[in-house]
């Protein structure tokens, strides 16, 4: 068992989605990595959704079981997986809506070969699966949802900003990032190609949609509890 549960209905299913969140992460990540086509991926880390996955597969395999063991640290737990939560439905928003009309046409094209069955099984793990599994695992089986308040959609934005903050600071400083051509490791933060004007619109827009987000959950979270009560409500546990 990769992560002791709480005392709920839901504990064996909390912990069978935490495994297989786990080794879906892993295969994922070795994926993308292009582990299995033979190569390796320089500064892979560079890449928001590397990070997320990487984040999801520390706290469920390594941090978890440290939270749920200690009384004094459980208090910690709702926050901590609200945050988790948000940030990687974050890599699945933002690949879906913005970036994936564009890989598909550039699939269309590719050969049917075995690293198309790669990047086809490698987008699926760490863009839909990994993201949803960790959705429905805090759904059902997050404890202390009660505990949520409107400043849990302003502190979980620390993660992208953090990772914002380091692309705009690695830029001028390493340079080229040899898989997307560019410094910047998405078109919408690429300051050479849109300017700074464009870009920090861009990245606003994003926050105010992020904290939009978190508002909304946390909104809906408290309505579910006054409305139906915690005994009454799965997404409630």
């Amino acid at each position: 068992m990769l992560v002791v549960m709480p005392d709920t209905p839901f504990g064996r299913l909390g912990a069978l989605l935490s495994a297989l969140i786990v080794v879906a992460c892993l295969i994922g990540l070795t994926m993308h990595r292009d582990f299995y086509a033979g190569r390796r991926r320089r500064d892979f880390f560079c890449y928001y959704t590397n990070v997320s996955n990487l984040l999801v597969l520390v706290y469920f395999a390594l941090l978890a079981p440290q939270l749920y063991a200690r009384a004094p640290l459980c208090p910690l737990i709702p926050h901590a997986e609200f945050s988790l939560m948000m940030s990687i439905m974050l890599t699945f928003a933002v690949f879906h809506h913005l970036l994936f009309p564009d890989i598909l046409r550039a699939m269309r094209a590719a050969p049917r070969d075995r690293d198309f069955a790669i990047v086809c099984a490698d987008n699926a793990f760490i863009h839909y699966l990994v993201p949803w599994l960790v959705f429905l695992y805090w759904l059902l089986c997050a404890p202390g949802k009660r505990a949520l308040q409107p400043l849990d959609a302003l502190i979980w934005t620390a993660v992208p900003l953090a990772y914002a903050a380091y692309i705009f600071l690695r830029a001028p400083v390493r340079g080229v990032i040899a898989e997307a051509g560019s410094p910047y490791p998405y078109p919408f933060l690429d300051v050479g190609k849109n300017g700074v004007r464009r870009v920090l619109a861009a990245c606003a827009l994003m926050l105010a949609a992020c904290v939009a987000a978190g508002l909304l959950v946390v909104a809906l979270t408290q309505l579910a509890f006054a409305r139906l009560g915690g005994g009454h409500a799965l997404i409630m546990i």
